[in-house]
């Protein structure tokens, strides 16, 4: 039997995060929370590390690219399960992020494991708006 050179089969490879703040910085962080919480509870995790961290871009679409970039690399590479940030500076004039990043290493028996683990951030969908007084912003993360 002779087989196409290549194909394609279905798979559900993205989900698309939403987000909302009062403010941009709390839009940011709920976001973060967002696409950590993809992958275990949130709410589970106690904040006994800190870790400072900054982050630029050329512009604030690119500053959120590189921020859940960042966040996800502090899950996946570190291992570190975050429960809460604290922006302190959020530049939209000059694209940058200082936070602090709260958290312990992760441990899939408190943390727990919902089956999805998120691998990239991408451009796809992103949208940061102001509606009413509120900011949202929107992006679909690669599982």
């Amino acid at each position: 039997m002779k087989h196409p050179a290549f194909e394609y089969g279905d798979h559900t490879a993205d989900i698309l995060v939403i987000a909302y703040g009062q403010s941009l910085p709390e839009a940011f962080k709920n976001a973060a929370l967002g696409v950590l919480n993809i992958m275990y509870d949130t709410s589970r995790v106690n904040p006994i590390d800190k870790v400072d961290v900054e982050v630029y871009g050329d512009d604030l679409e690119q500053l959120l690219f590189n921020w859940i970039d960042e966040v996800i690399y502090w899950f996946d590479g570190r291992k570190m399960a975050i429960g809460n940030i604290i922006i302190s500076e959020l530049n939209e004039d000059k694209p940058k992020i200082k936070a602090i990043l709260m958290g312990e290493h992760y441990d899939v028996g408190k943390h727990g494991f919902k089956g999805t683990i998120v691998k990239a951030m991408t451009y796809n969908m992103m949208s940061i708006e102001r509606i009413n007084g509120e900011f949202k912003v929107q992006f679909v993360v690669d599982i």
